[in-house]
């Protein structure tokens, strides 16, 4: 078989072959020895038809099959011949099965030629998270906020930090916020007695700001402007008029971290409470170091290895990526129209993302053939069982449908990717906190 392999920009190619007539009718006969064996037509016994007989019946099918056959073997002697490796092929065109040579052509897409780094010498460095008493503090803090006493004060005015117990209506454009979004949050569309801690995001940025200073029994009126990134977008951008009125101020305190209140809130002491709080607080650390090591190394190949990616994969990867913003789109509120109205903008970050997430995986997948990284059966299970919980189905039934597809390959692409990306992650120095070097 004669084969050639014309490249071509953006990681395609052509392949042609020419497959003398010879092999083409060992082919067809093969096959049909292969049908003959199974083959049920009138007057003969299951597989006891002759062969001419058979060629003759299933001649369409046979020619199809052998084309896909000889086909697969000229892709894979112009992938050896060329040192290539080929990720799909497509527009097949032939000619017709007979007596004389078979011309094939085909076109194919390519993993990109690129020359990796050497990750011994990254000299690449993050800064190390670490758990300061104040964060123990302030998440022991929110624990004993079911414990927390609240105090009534008379003798100043609101300010932040406070909790302002209010009576309030709220109106856009003179008409109630409820009638002009009903889906509003009810808190936002007014009531009586309502407690609004004071802070710069509480109900709507600019809200209690415009509350500071105003005392108890004060009416005051607060006019703000929601954000164009708010969660119901029906408000966007709309002025909203609050006509307040202060029923009361509160100061809220904490009561110390004893024995006795570790005890009753955990079952124990105060520092068996700050000890286990810290534990947590260390591994969670320890867990965003490792992301901020393998998020560095990829952008740092990603930038510095320079090459095509296929257009087909970006394209495919894109979708994929437009497909989970819609959905989280979708799930905070945003309706259809103004979806479509952000099309172009979901579709111009989707790329910028897939090309981004293509070209990391190609990295990935040529350190771990370099670096001879492959996945375990167990590996392999094991992620699999984590995509199982993630979908909340059964292991063997995602399995399955996995076989069905023919992607058990893909999940394996996975673990190995990922596993390279740990091999690259090691290679992070952790610069400690606080290192001014």
């Amino acid at each position: 078989m004669k084969v050639s392999v014309e490249k071509q920009p953006h990681c395609l190619a052509t392949l042609r072959a020419t497959v003398p007539a010879g092999l083409v009718q060992k082919k067809v006969e093969k096959l049909a020895g292969e049908y003959q064996r199974s083959a049920k037509l009138p007057g003969f016994r299951p597989g006891k038809a002759p062969v001419a007989v058979v060629a003759r019946k299933y001649k369409d099918a046979i020619a199809e099959e052998a084309v896909k056959e000889l086909l697969r073997e000229a892709v894979d002697q112009g992938a050896k011949d060329n040192d290539l490796t080929v990720l799909n092929a497509f527009n097949l065109r032939h000619g017709e099965v007979g007596s004389a040579d078979l011309d094939l052509s085909i076109d194919l897409t390519l993993e990109p030629d690129f020359k990796m780094p050497d990750v011994e010498t990254f000299g690449l460095e993050v800064l190390e998270e670490v758990v300061t008493d104040e964060h123990v503090k302030g998440n022991i803090d929110m624990l004993l906020e079911r414990m927390a006493e609240f105090t009534d004060i008379k003798d100043r005015p609101l300010q932040m930090g406070d909790y302002a117990v209010l009576d309030y209506d709220a109106t856009v454009e003179g008409k109630p916020l409820g009638e002009v979004c009903p889906e509003a949050p009810s808190t936002m569309k007014g009531g009586e007695g309502l407690w609004v801690i004071m802070e710069e995001e509480s109900m709507w940025p600019g809200f209690c700001a415009g509350l500071v200073g105003a005392k108890e029994g004060e009416d005051r009126t607060v006019e703000v402007t929601v954000p164009e990134d708010f969660a119901v977008p029906p408000l966007r951008g709309k002025k909203i008029t609050h006509e307040t009125k202060i029923r009361g101020i509160k100061s809220k305190k904490l009561p110390a971290l004893t024995d006795e209140v570790a005890q009753k809130m955990a079952g124990r002491t105060a520092d068996e409470l700050r000890a286990a709080f810290r534990q947590r607080l260390e591994s969670a650390a320890s867990e965003q170091t490792e992301r901020k090591k393998r998020a560095a190394v990829v952008e740092h190949l990603v930038k510095s290895v320079e090459f095509e990616v296929p257009a087909s994969m970006v394209m495919g990867e894109a979708r994929r990526v437009v497909r989970e913003i819609v959905e989280a789109e979708q799930m905070r509120g945003l309706s259809d129209e103004d979806l479509l109205s952000k099309k172009e903008e979901i579709f111009q970050h989707a790329q910028m993302g897939a090309q981004f997430r293509v070209k990391a995986d190609f990295i990935l997948t040529r350190l771990a053939r370099e670096q001879k990284i492959q996945a375990t059966r167990e590996e392999l299970t094991e992620h699999i069982a984590s995509m199982a919980q993630r979908l909340s189905m059964p292991m063997d039934k995602l399995v399955k449908q996995l076989v069905k597809r023919e992607a058990l390959g893909s999940v394996e692409g996975e673990v190995v990717r990922d596993k390279a990306l740990d091999f690259l992650a090691s290679k992070v120095k952790v610069k400690p906190a606080g290192a001014t070097t």
